[in-house]
């Protein structure tokens, strides 16, 4: 006789072979592998190997514009499709994807809600404190004049002493105390003490090991919302990592509304006099240290990593640098306006954040009701599209057959018609439309100073050519110790 047990089993795994039949059924005409359409098994697996942006871009190498990497997610690497998904007037919406992302289980922000209006209405109070002020290019002056008195206490080599320069820390302690003078009322001390004051770094590195795995199945991220799950998330009672952040946000943010009109005119008191709620406040001020610290510092740390690999481009760019000061079009420190005249500098900028795409993963976007047309497919309402964003920077169509070189004289070469191109591509990296990031003016500001205030004192020189720095990437980037030899130049 047979049990009810054995029933229920055979009914279940019946229903599971059917829904994935079925799921990989109405994409059939879609190209891709069957067996990573079935599952999300090679999402996992590729995620948690580290080679994400790899193994997607080989995909769009192998199948074209538009692929299948799950049994309801696509991939596309045309950017006319990511600036159509994300339009103010497109229907489509965010994925449960962003949801992964809160720092609190029961409170959203700019980059995790899914709420279309409350999304608009966020951005809209919170824009104006993100624009490239006054007060934003002297927090990121100070922040570039204690990264080079790091250096110079810390990490000049001579002929006879050695002092290594681990690049891949230092960027970060300048991405995140740029982020506690824009917005917490001061910087949080990493440059200072040379450390990672709160141990953010340990933090990030275990989240991204559950995250990635939370961010594929959505039923998981509800379920880590409610009790007892939901004790995974940060608390402002821990004593590092991003609980630790969590508190000094509150303070921060108290503080700031006791002073009323006499709070000083920094980031947050934009957000506190445009109507941002108390709680709004906290996890934007979370938000800018999760998104705002990492993604910057890798952009500074592998385009200064690219240069010094190219002695050509490192040279161009230190002279342009050297016959700047020489004319006196350069200040000390450099203002944001006279970067912004230095042609070869914008053109390395641009190259090495093409050349390194700093984040690379699916920001999935989904079809809306009635479907859509895409890359000649007809796609199906509640088919999640997300960005290859790797196989994007290195598209032959839209770079050249030299698109896995860095060239930054690609950007001088150019026609006016194929830079307004080239500038749409890349700026696409920042988001589209009405998900663009919005401290895409601040991160630009301190990659225009960076360098020159580093270049003009310092020379760099990678200490293992070989095998530079280890690369983890799930989406985002964790990276190992970069090394580099640093010695002072003559003052021009």
């Amino acid at each position: 006789m047979i049990s009810l047990t054995s029933i229920s089993t055979a009914c279940l795994l019946g229903a599971w072979i059917a829904h994935i039949v079925w799921s990989w059924y109405r994409l059939r005409h879609i190209p891709g592998s069957f067996l990573i359409s079935c599952s999300k098994i090679w999402q996992i697996r590729t995620q948690m190997n580290g080679r994400w942006d790899l193994e997607v871009r080989k995909l769009g190498d192998r199948y074209g514009d538009l692929f299948r990497i799950g049994p309801n997610q696509l991939m596309t690497t045309d950017v006319d499709i990511i600036r159509r998904m994300a339009h103010p007037k497109s229907k489509y919406s965010r994925g449960p994807f962003y949801q992964t992302f809160r720092f609190n289980p029961t409170q959203d922000h700019t980059f995790s809600l899914l709420d279309d209006q409350e999304h608009i209405r966020r951005r809209t109070i919170l824009g104006p404190g993100y624009t490239g002020n006054a007060h934003v290019e002297a927090c990121v002056d100070r922040q570039c004049a204690r990264l080079v008195d790091l250096i110079e206490r810390k990490f000049i080599s001579t002929s006879t002493e050695y002092r290594p320069l681990d690049l891949t820390s230092a960027t970060f302690f300048f991405a995140m105390d740029c982020v506690g003078d824009l917005s917490y009322g001061q910087p949080f001390g990493c440059l200072d003490e040379g450390k990672d004051v709160h141990k953010f770094t340990k933090w990030n590195e275990e989240f991204f090991n559950i995250a990635i795995v939370i961010a594929n199945f959505h039923w998981l991220t509800k379920l880590f919302f409610r009790a007892p799950f939901n004790r995974i998330y940060p608390s402002t009672l821990d004593n590092d990592g991003v609980g630790k952040y969590m508190a000094l946000a509150q303070a921060a943010v108290e503080r700031s509304i006791d002073n009323g009109g006499e709070r000083q005119g920094d980031m947050l008191a934009s957000f506190i006099e445009l109507g941002v709620s108390k709680e709004e406040a906290i996890n934007e001020l979370m938000l800018q240290v999760v998104a705002g610290t990492d993604s910057t510092a890798t952009g500074i740390r592998m385009t200064l990593l690219l240069l010094v690999s190219n002695p050509l481009a490192y040279h161009k760019l230190r002279a342009e640098i050297d016959d700047a000061i020489v004319r006196e079009q350069v200040s000390a420190p450099i203002k944001n306006t006279e970067a912004q005249q230095l042609p070869y500098l914008q053109a390395v900028i641009k190259e090495g954040l093409r050349a390194f795409p700093v984040v690379t993963a699916t920001f999935f976007k989904k079809v809306p009701k009635g479907g859509d047309i895409i890359s000649g497919y007809f796609v199906p309402e509640g088919t999640e599209v997300g960005h290859n964003v790797l196989g994007i920077m290195r598209s032959k169509k839209y770079w050249g057959d030299d698109a896995d070189a860095f060239r930054p004289e690609r950007w001088l070469e150019a026609d006016d018609e194929a830079v307004e191109m080239m500038t749409g591509v890349i700026e696409t990296l920042w988001g589209s439309g009405r998900y663009k990031c919005l401290g895409r003016a601040i991160a630009q500001m301190e990659l225009n100073k960076v360098f020159v205030e580093l270049l003009r004192r310092f020379d760099f020189t990678v200490v293992t050519p070989q095998n530079p720095v280890e690369i983890v990437n799930s989406g985002f980037f964790l990276m190992s110790e970069m090394k580099m030899r640093v010695t002072k130049r003559q003052t021009v």
